[in-house]
């Protein structure tokens, strides 16, 4: 039987579901999703290193279950008739269909619940949060850094515009040149070739990702992926959205704390960003009821 707490008088405080109702949020049955996607790559990534090609015995590389491949040989595809580039499937392209179909059903959602280099930012920036709750004097010394950095903060809404360059620079390159330029600098693609002991410059931009991420959360999702811009501009077509309902809302900013992407939920009319994932992680910690809901309106207006 589920119980709940309320925290506060008020009746229009959304109570705090405990037991089963908090094992079935929405935080929860992500976290189990991307934990599922993420370690289906790393079994497959295992096997491919450990048996590889032998005889009639063909496994397929993590490489293989990457939508970015999609996007990176697509015009080869379309322009050579179904030739691909190297390191290329046509697992990449149907996978790459899929995530752009649930793009225009649910937005970035593909980012916010299957990504799995998404989850292992996730995964560090709650170890970085645990690790701060229990050491005082690393919490300070963060929340210090992180004042003294404030006045860069104007630089974020600049910087989320990068990823569409490494978009443009990713599929124009791979067209240009007939093999994919964005490989050799691509973290995810890094983290397994460490199993092969192969270092790239796509190391070090993986380096920098995993200590970003212990200060920001998600770094390389809001300023540098180029699949993320794609299923965000795609997700732009979707008619969900949410919005912040001014009447039930406070503005106490939990939402926005909430948002893995740093969005200023709490201050906005809709959420219809290219950068919002649906995760609803604002909706589940919102502490009012009604302050955010999901709404089916017209595409790109939201009405």
């Amino acid at each position: 039987m589920t119980t709940t707490v309320n925290t506060k008088v008020s009746g229009k405080i959304k109570p705090r579901r405990k037991g089963l109702a908090s094992l079935l949020s929405h935080h929860t049955f992500r976290r189990l999703t991307q934990l599922g996607v993420f370690l289906f790559i790393a079994f497959i990534a295992i096997r491919h290193m450990l048996v590889g090609e032998e005889g009639a015995v063909i496994t397929a590389s993590w490489e293989a279950y990457c939508p970015m491949g999609g996007l990176e040989t697509l015009y080869k595809y379309i322009t050579s008739g179904g030739k691909f580039v190297s390191h290329v499937h046509l697992s990449n392209v149907v996978l790459l269909v899929a995530a752009l179909a649930v793009a225009l059903i649910a937005r970035n959602a593909f980012c916010g619940w299957l990504c799995p280099f998404g989850f292992i930012q996730d995964m560090i920036s709650s170890f970085s949060a645990l690790v701060q709750k229990r050491v005082p004097a690393l919490r300070k010394a963060v929340k210090t850094l992180k004042k003294s950095g404030a006045r860069l903060a104007v630089l974020d809404r600049y910087l989320r515009f990068l990823k569409y360059g490494v978009l443009a620079w990713a599929v124009l390159g791979a067209a240009a040149y007939g093999f994919m330029v964005f490989r050799d600098f691509d973290p995810w693609a890094a983290l397994w070739n460490l199993l092969e002991l192969s270092l790239a410059a796509g190391t070090i931009v993986l380096a920098i990702v995993l200590v970003a991420s212990l200060f920001v959360e998600r770094p390389w999702c809001r300023y540098a992926c180029p699949l993320g811009a794609a299923t965000g501009l795609v997700g732009k077509l979707s008619p969900f959205y949410l919005k912040r309902e001014a009447a039930a809302c406070t503005s106490c900013g939990i939402c926005t704390k909430a948002c893995p992407v740093g969005l200023p939920v709490h201050t906005a009319t809709t959420i219809k960003h290219a950068d919002c994932m649906s995760c609803l992680e604002c909706v589940d910690e919102c502490p009012r009821d009604g302050a955010l809901m999901l709404k089916l309106g017209v595409p790109v207006f939201g009405k």
